[in-house]
């Protein structure tokens, strides 16, 4: 497995400081935050290099109506703009060589649809297939993330993210986990991994408090456990937050910092740990 640090809970600390902060930690990849104009990609290209990163993933941002990234909004015109912004992360993807692009059909902060449920979801799948024909020939991957129900209402648990999978029945596209979220959702969180098998493209890693490894009440032992014995071989990217009420001020630099480098130094120790005496005992759970 690989482990990486998504940078936006660095708020607005230049790339350049972040690659250095992961590469002291000691971890081997980072996932970018999902706004595809900020980056200078020949320079971005050129830090991953110098500090020996690879881009995991794409976290694409879903946050809010004002962004006009609602796949499953009722206006065909919110929907392409969904589209292109989806497409765009694809191609960012394909010019720093991430293998996942994170998707949330529906954006945080939606509780309540706008229209019918099942008509939101058919619209969902339709962007999905859509935005998905990007990726033919890049070999990305769309995953779609469950978030819990006090922040989406479409897609929620891990087996709602499945079914939603495959509905859409693209080849490029699957399923991921956000272990914060399962843990509301989800009744048991290994379980949930190996449901997905091989449909699993990217672990988010946050405890129960969204807070680093260990500092809450989830078994990441068992989940290790999990990630084995289904063969996942893809990224861990942790994403623990200070106890914000909206975590995206942590993305605008009002809490990120010091906090955030301890829970990812606790988190990359205690997951490779795990990792480690999990791979001697495959199929003993």
């Amino acid at each position: 497995m690989h482990y990486a640090v998504s940078n936006w809970i660095y708020g607005a600390e230049p790339l350049a400081g972040t690659c250095a902060r992961l590469a002291g930690l000691g971890f081997d990849g980072i996932e970018l935050r999902g706004e595809p104009t900020v980056y200078d990609r020949p320079h971005l290209r050129l830090l991953l290099d110098e500090y020996r990163l690879a881009v995991t993933s794409i976290c694409g941002m879903y946050p809010g109506p004002d962004a006009r990234r609602d796949l499953s909004h009722p206006r065909p015109a919110e929907r392409q703009a969904a589209i292109d912004y989806v497409r765009s992360c694809i191609d960012l993807a394909h010019d720093v060589g991430a293998g996942v692009v994170i998707v949330t059909p529906n954006p945080v902060g939606k509780t309540q649809p706008l229209a019918a449920p099942s008509d939101e979801w058919a619209w969902a799948l339709e962007a999905v297939r859509r935005a998905a024909e990007a990726t033919e020939g890049s070999g990305v991957r769309l995953a779609i993330e469950p978030i819990n129900r006090y922040e989406t209402y479409l897609i929620n648990s891990l087996a709602q993210g499945l079914a939603f999978v495959r509905a859409v029945g693209h080849p490029q596209v699957a399923v991921m986990l956000d272990t914060f979220h399962a843990n509301i959702e989800d009744p048991d969180i290994a379980d949930a991994a190996r449901a997905a098998g091989p449909q699993l493209a990217h672990v988010h890693v946050a405890d129960s408090n969204r807070q680093g490894v260990g500092r809450g009440h989830i078994d990441f032992r068992r989940l290790l456990h999990a990630l084995v014995e289904i063969g996942y071989e893809g990224a861990l990217a942790l994403e623990p937050l200070p106890p914000l009420a909206n975590p995206y001020d942590a993305m605008a630099g009002q809490g990120g910092g010091p906090v955030a480098e301890q829970f990812a130094q606790e988190s990359l120790a205690l997951l490779r740990l795990y990792e480690q005496t999990a791979r001697p005992a495959r199929g003993s759970l």
